[in-house]
Parts: structure tokens; sequence; C-alpha cells
């Protein structure tokens, strides 16, 4: 176990959060609020997106959606970019906003002028094919809204028969995302981060990166994007920017763009495809296996790349699969190690690689909720320059829930700390701005083997 310099890191990114009413995740399991709702008819649409019904609330001047679908489909990409839907919010009193979702464009309906993604704190869930997407925007640096109402129309693809209102809402029972379980000083962690295209070995990168990683503490770093760069550069890097001491040295696996970093000694696994590199971590208390992942990306639902996404993950589950049968084992068994998947999965199109890397279909292993507390949304990826493409999560860990016990679960994002935590922690608040991945870190204990 390294020494954190961080060792309360979570803790201090869970107070500096603010109660929001919901996390943008797309599972409206904490859609308590009495919502505004209007109905659609289904096959009305001149495209692939049929809104078959909207539920809103307003809470001061954000504005929640929840978009039902008469089909699955990605609500950012599809076979069938034209005709377009968009979205119209107005807030009566400033400027009414248009979505346009498959033109991937939020913009002023008064000039036409395009606006940052952020500047809206927009977000959206899921990245993959759904039936349903939550939705948020802020219409306050738009002027707000009048009379505690906001109007809400769709154009495009498909039409409302009317407009509606949405009345503003007040919360009893605000949700807040300052609960967070207690935080062990000696649990497994883990931090993956996609380092954009090299950025570790990247002049105009890698000192941020640098510093990110030291800030994380982590046992095991799961790394994408490091094209360029070799096990033994990467294995000196760590080794320059967090000595370990006693004679100790990290210990990295690399294939592909993706490797596998730890603290402690490695065995490497079999890659059938070098969409991930897998590796076995020979932890005091036990081996871990442990795999950082990037398959392929873009695309949609049943296109080419998704296809593709999807065979990588039937290579990914066959070497777990292998383990678990003992195929693969060391100095000591592996059938009953703990598994643990992580890196930028690029799930834009649909969820069948997740479904195929969790359970049922590879049993025991279950997706990691990591909320990004700055924003009170999921996503880990947004585009630096604030259009194109709109935030999303296309990062994930999951794990072996039948071995390890996850203790907490961060996006970890510089711009979100104060200045006495930036301190602390030795970043600058734009450190995380050097690759368009937000980081993620995640604390486990062991279980007893069942």
């Amino acid at each position: 176990m390294i020494y954190r310099v961080g060792c309360l890191l979570a803790c201090w990114i869970v107070a500096c959060a603010a109660a929001q009413p919901f996390l943008v995740d797309g599972e409206f399991n904490d859609w308590h609020a009495q919502t505004t709702s209007v109905k659609d008819q289904s096959g009305d649409s001149a495209g692939e997106l049929d809104v078959v019904a909207i539920d809103a609330i307003l809470i001061d001047s954000t504005v929640h959606l929840r978009l039902t679908m008469a089909t699955s489909f990605n609500l950012q990409a599809g076979a069938s970019p034209e005709p377009d839907l968009q979205l119209v919010v107005d807030g009566g009193v400033g400027i009414p906003i248009e979505v346009q979702f498959r033109g991937r464009l939020i913009r002023r309906l008064d000039s036409g002028q395009a606006v940052r993604w952020d500047a809206l704190h927009y977000a959206t869930a899921p990245t993959v094919a759904s039936t349903q997407f939550e939705i948020r925007l802020d219409l306050a640096p738009v002027g707000g809204v009048a009379n505690e109402t906001v109007t809400i129309s769709l154009h495009g693809c498909d039409m409302l028969d009317d407009a509606f209102v949405v009345p503003a809402t007040i919360l009893e029972d605000t949700v807040s995302l300052m609960a967070a379980p207690p935080i062990r000083l000696d649990p497994i962690r883990v931090a993956s981060l996609n380092t954009l295209r090299t950025g570790l070995f990247n002049p105009a990168q890698a000192e941020q990166l640098g510093r990110l990683l030291v800030a994380a503490g982590a046992d095991v770093y799961l790394l994408q994007e490091e094209y360029n760069s070799s096990e033994v550069q990467i294995e000196n890097l760590f080794n320059a920017l967090i000595p370990l001491g006693k004679g100790s040295q990290w210990h990295a696996h690399k294939r592909g763009d993706n490797a596998v970093v730890a603290c402690w000694p490695t065995t490497p696994l079999p890659n059938y495809d070098t969409s991930y590199s897998a590796a076995v971590v020979h932890s005091p208390e036990g081996p871990i296996v442990v795999v950082s992942q990037h398959p392929k990306c873009c695309g949609f639902t049943g296109n080419s790349d998704d296809v593709r996404r999807i065979q990588q993950a039937e290579l990914t589950a066959q070497v777990i699969e292998e383990v678990r049968a003992g195929k693969h084992d060391t100095s000591v068994p592996l059938t009953n190690a703990p598994v643990i998947i992580g890196g930028d999965w690029n799930l834009v199109g649909s969820r069948l690689p997740l479904d195929r890397l969790t359970a049922p279909q590879l049993p025991g292993i279950e997706a990691l909720a990591i909320p990004n507390r700055r924003q009170s949304d999921v996503s880990t990826w947004r585009e630096l320059d604030g259009f194109g493409f709109p935030p999303g999560r296309l990062d994930l860990i999951v794990y072996d829930s039948a071995r390890l016990r996850s203790v907490h679960a961060e996006v970890f994002d510089s711009e979100g700390l104060t200045p006495e935590q930036l301190d602390d922690l030795g970043v600058q608040a734009t450190d995380s701005r050097a690759s368009d991945h937000l980081m993620l870190i995640a604390d486990f204990d062991r279980l007893p083997s069942p």
C-alpha cells in the first residue's frame, strides 16, 4: 500500500459538492417530485427519434427532462441524422434555447449563436441507445425564467400538438450528493485515466497529468490512449513521480494503448485483442485480476463500430472466464481472484458491451456507480472547447462484487476544488483539462472468498 498524498481526497470532494435535487444518470430513481407531463402519439415522427412522452421539472432556473421514445436509439447519433429532433425551452424573460440532438448543437434562438454545453450546465444520460433519456439545462446564463414557468416544445422530426408550460417546483427533500460512506485509510485504490493521445509524454500535458496521478494516490492505475509509450517508459515515469521507497518499483503491463500500472508485481494475462491490457496484480492480500480497456470509438447502435465493441467485449470476457476456470493460474490459484475492469469504454452505441462484462453474463461483476459530484451527473468526458458532442459517460469501472466491497468512487475534476484543496493535493484548477476525459478514482475492500 502506498502513502497517499490525499488520503481524504474523496471526503474533500464530497465536502465541496453542493446539494442537488437530481443526479443526471438516466436511472430516474431520484425523481420523486411532481412532474409536468405530456404524451405524444407513437409513429408520428419523420425520423428515428419518436417522442411518446415528456416529463419535466423546473427547479429555480434549471429544467430537468425525461424523454420517452417509441423505439430504442441513440440520442446524439444514428443512421438517419436528418431530420433532426429539436427541443426548445423558453423561460419567457431571457433567450429561448434550442437543443439539436443529432446536430449536437445548443443555440440561442434570438441570434442563432451556438452556446457551449457547459455554459448551460447541460447534461444527458445515458450515452447508449435507450427508450428513456434524462436531460438537464440551466437557463440562468441566458436570462433565467419569468413567472416561475418555462415553455417546452418539440420541432423537427417530431412535434407536440401544443407547447406545454412547466411550473416551478419547490422540493421539500433535496437529494444531497454530500452523503458518502466512511473512507478507510487503507483500501485498494484504483484510478483510471485516458491521457489523450500519449499525454503522459506530451510536454503540453505531462506536468498536469502527472499532478493528477500523484493526487490520486492509487495502488493501481488504468491508462488509455498511451499510444506511443512503452512499459519501461511508463514504469520510469511512475518511479519518478511517485517513488515507493524501500527498493520497491512500479510495474506496468501494456498492450495497444492500454496499460495496467501497479505498485505491486504483475503477471500478464493473454491478449486476444489490442483493445485491452490484462494483468494479475499480486497485492499483499492476494492476487487481483485487473483490466484496462479502450474499445472501438464512435458510431451508434447496430453500426460497424458498435459491432466491433461487442466483439471486443466478448474477447475481454473470454480472458476473465478462462481465469475463473483456472486456465491462467500463476504461482497461486486465480479462480477466486477478484476482478476489476475499467477504462474508456466508448459506450456510445448499444449497451451490449457492458452487459457482456457484467452479471448475469459475467457472474458477480457489477457496474460501479461513479458520480461527478461537481456537476451532479455521471459525465466523464467533454469536448474541451465546449461544442460538438455533449458531455457524457464514456469511462466506467466494473468490479467483482462477490469479492470486493466498494468503499467510495469519484469522478475527479480539479476545477471543482477550492484553493485550499488544490494546495493540499498539489494540483492546479486546470489540471483536469489536460485530457478530454476525467479521472476515475475507486476504493475497494476485499471480502472473504465466497
